[in-house]
């Protein structure tokens, strides 16, 4: 397996962490809980690609990320709520989700490479 770094899944999302820390800072003052959720949920989607690549098992690596989607999609969510609460302004909004979007597919992308032809509706 590729080091974390050199997977095209993890240059996105690491970009995308990048991205949300600086719209964290920004929307901070104004609501904290909904800064730290989206903070959090950046630092786990680019952690857990780092983690799983460093399990020299397919099954944890996809385990991981599977994590790395659903928090991602929760990123999706918590953009959305700071673009409809006014805190995000739409260039920014768009910006970050062109970045989670490209960040999906190739952690898509590569969760699909490591599954082992499962059965129907059978998941790694």
């Amino acid at each position: 397996m590729l080091a974390f770094e050199e997977l095209d899944a993890f240059k996105v999302c690491h970009q995308l962490t990048l991205g949300i820390h600086r719209v964290a800072e920004k929307i901070g003052d104004r609501d904290p809980e909904l800064a730290g959720q989206l903070w959090i949920a950046a630092l786990f989607a680019s952690g857990r690609i780092a983690r799983g690549a460093g399990f020299l098992n397919r099954r944890m690596f996809a385990m991981c990320l599977d994590r790395t989607l659903g928090a991602l999609h929760e990123i999706g969510y918590h953009l959305d709520l700071a673009r409809g609460l006014t805190l995000l302004d739409e260039e920014t909004h768009r910006e970050l989700e062109g970045l989670r979007g490209r960040a999906t597919f190739y952690t898509t992308k590569l969760l699909t490479s490591l599954q082992d032809d499962p059965g129907p509706g059978d998941r790694p």
